[in-house]
């Protein structure tokens, strides 16, 4: 049971009060609701008025505040086509305008909606630590050991990129049992640069070379052949959402549905 609450006007605040046991950083507080009972902490952190919430592109490089909730994220016109599409997957409008980026990430889930393609997308993140100017960092390492409140995230929208980023599961509201997300180039023909990202296979979402590297430098193949390949390589653990072979074959036909679903990013 929440015993203390507070809500600090600085981030040096507020990264003071992180430092004590126990502690939680609240965005949305829509990962906070969904603690059992007895998990729920007994401080928390409201970063609401502290944390950016713009959404900006400067020349061939788009920002996105760490307190920006996936409604605002749909509706900017300077967000990528693929990140919203990646971000309307949260279907209840009223978890989409209570839900942010920065929650997303911190909640570091496996069925997080946004961190497959913003691996996909080399993304990095800036963080505030305590004592520490705010610095950046790839999201792919912050995400494998996190530390520090994540201000803000950065892509580089190259030229040329196609992206696409999918989700499955069960009911339109529920978390995802699997998500794929994949960007790479077409030069002649050939994928170039693939970098494919999956959750719902491990702890957190995680970028897979080992996937890319099945196709990278080939003609894309049919969906048929991808899942094939892709299947074996896979691992899942059974729970109520499916068995563990459902979820890697499931897994293997949304990297294919991705693969061959991938837009120019606008």
């Amino acid at each position: 049971m929440v015993k203390e609450y507070f809500r600090p006007e600085s981030l040096a605040e507020a990264l003071d009060l992180l430092a004590r046991p126990g502690a939680l950083a609240l965005a949305g507080g829509t990962y906070a609701l969904a603690f059992e009972a007895r998990d729920k902490p007994e401080r928390v952190v409201d970063l609401a008025s502290v944390l950016p919430r713009s959404v900006e592109r400067n020349g061939g490089e788009v920002s996105i505040g760490a307190g920006a909730t996936f409604q605002e994220l749909i509706e900017s016109e300077a967000a990528p086509s693929a990140v919203k599409a990646a971000a309307a997957t949260m279907a209840n409008r009223n978890t989409r305008n209570r839900a942010t980026v920065g929650g997303n990430l911190g909640a570091n889930k496996s069925c997080s909606s946004l961190a497959p393609v913003l691996l996909a997308l080399g993304a990095s993140v800036t963080v505030a630590e305590r004592g520490k100017a705010p610095a950046a960092t790839s999201l792919e390492s912050w995400i494998a050991a996190p530390r520090g409140v994540v201000l803000s995230v950065e892509a580089r929208l190259a030229p040329g990129l196609k992206v696409a980023a999918l989700r499955h599961s069960r009911t339109a509201c529920d978390v995802a049992t699997a998500t794929a997300a994949c960007a790479f180039r077409l030069d002649g023909g050939k994928v170039s640069g693939l970098r494919i990202a999956v959750g719902g296979f491990g702890p957190r979402a995680a970028l897979r070379p080992d996937l890319a590297a099945l196709f990278e430098g080939k003609p894309l193949p049919p969906k048929a052949d991808i899942e094939k390949a892709v299947a074996p390589l896979l691992s899942a653990i059974s729970d109520v959402r499916g068995s563990a072979e459902y979820k890697r074959l499931r897994g293997a036909a949304l990297v294919a549905d991705a693969l061959h679903a991938a837009e120019d990013l606008s």
